[in-house]
């Protein structure tokens, strides 16, 4: 007799008539790496009701749309920051093949001092890591980014042993991803790093590349340069290229623009781990069609995953009066990685290429200068490199038949800024001043006196105004006084400015006006008010320069100009 009999966890899957033996299969157990908790509970229960036929809570198969989030969701995000910060982070400070523009290489060099010395990163760091990420990557075919993705995915994950970047994925959560395909839902990942990044990770879980949906650079055919998409046909051997334009950053309600648009439902469930992902959370939990949950994964395991617990409990609190179902990995997760991964301490290796291909900006540690030979080797005036005179044709130099290359000197220095980094400076300078420029930047260094920025003008093409926003400190360009047409002592290289922007150059018009430069530093005209990197009388960069033969354009009277020192003569 045909039949179908359930006992337990067991079900009769076939038999016939005649068979006085059951075959019998027990049911598929899904979750064998969770310990019975609140949130898996709930996510069975919900699954159970929506999935039956019977219930009035009923999903079509073709309506069951889930959303997750990656890094942080089922992806690792602390080793010892994102996935794709890291990638940056190796693209434009490890790999010597790439050659990164400033504000690309400021870029990395923010996180590097995250993740090496917790330095905060700077406001709104998504939008500036999406920028530069997109400009860092460009000119890549798709094929070629996608390689580059898994090669770096391939190395050991910091602060783990027995796991590999591309290995880090929550086990516990991959289990969520079989349950609910196996129980008619579709799954799209939604997430803030790069869609091509996301690709590339989760191809190895199996997920489709058409159910990843991330932030967007746009692409381009690789032959066809300025001409717009729809006024030019690719040929069939040309390939597609990222480009360097952003066209969105998937956090918060871009998420939910981008599920819209890209998948055209509503989703039912929602998983997700931040304050990023809320908004997503809530456009399901809104669905006025069908029942719908959500979920969020709080990293409050310090002992198995670099986790800071204290906050991760206030933000479950946060979620739990949301209405979000709250995930605990350290309560609900049997394993995070799976056996054999165990938590280490985060390891840095020194890193001289810095110093030995002297980056001017780089940020670099006590043990990378000790590397290199110690500090006295950090400091020297010298004839200028084939390779910085290179890069100051046409920009702070000019020809002209009053200085050239061999009355000029490359200063090389390191300097503090005002988080007590250390930082790798440089400057042209007149050999007739380099000696004692180079001792009064020794002084300064060995004082801790912060100095923000020392690079080459260049680094700015040449602009003034520019450099001087960005409290650059320089030396040598080949221009005029600023509103006249006499040289500047910069263009003798005998004028030096420093931290440029809190110490700006006015001067008072018969009009009433007041001409600053730079433009943005009218607050710290008023020199009343004490501020990071103000120079006056007592500070210790006004006594080495004007102890050294320079004057200060603070003390004049016509104008004031408190970031510049010039040689007397």
């Amino acid at each position: 007799m045909l039949a179908a009999i359930i006992c337990g966890m067991a079900v009769l899957t076939s038999c016939s008539k005649d068979d006085d033996i059951s075959i019998v299969q027990p049911t598929k157990e899904y979750f064998t790496l969770w310990n019975q908790c609140e949130a898996l509970t709930a996510l069975q229960n919900y699954v159970k009701d929506v999935t039956d036929p019977s219930s009035a809570n009923f999903i079509k198969e073709e309506d069951r749309i889930a959303t997750f989030d990656m890094d942080g969701t089922f992806l690792g995000e602390l080793y010892p920051s994102y996935f794709e910060y890291n990638l940056l982070e190796y693209r434009v400070l490890d790999d010597a093949t790439y050659e990164a523009p400033k504000d690309v290489m400021e870029t990395a060099q923010a996180i590097r001092d995250f993740v090496r010395n917790g330095k905060k990163l700077p406001d709104h760091f998504d939008m500036v890591h999406a920028y530069a990420a997109a400009k860092a990557y460009s000119g890549m075919t798709l094929a070629q980014f996608d390689a580059y993705v898994k090669a770096y995915a391939a190395k050991p994950a910091n602060g783990f042993s027995g796991m590999t970047y591309g290995e880090s994925f929550y086990k516990p959560m991959l289990e969520v991803f079989d349950y609910l395909k196996a129980n008619g839902f579709t799954y799209y990942v939604v997430s803030g790093s790069d869609r091509f990044i996301c690709r590339a990770l989760t191809e190895a879980i199996g997920i489709p590349s058409n159910r990843v949906i991330g932030m967007d650079v746009r692409l381009m055919s690789s032959s066809q340069g300025t001409e717009a998409g729809v006024d030019y046909t690719m040929s069939q051997k040309e390939d597609i290229v990222r480009t360097d334009e952003l066209i969105i950053k998937n956090l918060k309600t871009n998420k939910v623009l981008q599920i819209s648009q890209e998948i055209g439902k509503v989703p039912v469930l929602s998983f997700g781990n931040s304050g990023g992902d809320a908004a997503m959370h809530n456009y399901a939990l809104g669905n006025q069609q069908y029942k719908s949950a959500a979920f969020m994964l709080i990293a409050d395991d310090d002992a198995r995953d670099h986790a800071n617990r204290e906050k991760a409990l206030t933000l479950g609190q946060q979620w739990r009066e949301s209405g979000y179902h709250v995930i605990s990995m350290r309560d609900d997760f049997k394993t995070i990685y799976g056996d054999g991964v165990v938590k280490t301490d985060f390891s840095f290796s020194v890193d001289t290429r810095p110093l030995t291909e002297w980056q001017a900006g780089r940020t670099v540690s006590q043990a990378d200068v000790d590397a290199f030979g110690g500090i006295d080797k950090c400091f020297a005036a010298e004839p200028i490199p084939d390779g910085v005179w290179a890069r100051m044709q046409g920009k702070t130099f000019k020809e002209n038949p009053y200085i050239g290359r061999d009355d000029l000197r490359h200063i090389r220095a390191l300097h503090w800024d005002y988080d007590n980094q250390m930082h790798v400076g440089e400057m042209i300078v007149n050999k007739q001043i380099a000696d004692r420029v180079a001792t009064i930047l020794r002084q300064l260094f060995d004082a801790k006196y912060p100095i923000q920025r020392m690079l080459l003008p260049d680094v700015y093409d040449a602009d003034d105004e520019t450099q001087m926003r960005d409290n650059n400190s320089s030396c040598f360009c080949y221009r005029a006084i600023a509103g006249s047409t006499k040289l500047s002592k910069h263009a003798r290289g005998l004028a030096i400015d420093i931290n440029t922007l809190y110490n700006p150059y006015y001067k008072d018009r018969a009009d009433g006006t007041r001409y600053i430069q730079p433009a943005t530093a009218e607050a710290y005209c008023d020199r009343t008010w004490d501020f990071p990197y103000k120079i006056d009388h007592d500070d210790l960069c006004f006594k080495l320069f004007t102890e050294a033969g320079f004057e200060w354009g603070g003390d004049w009277t016509s104008c004031k100009d408190y970031q510049h020192f010039e040689l007397i003569e």
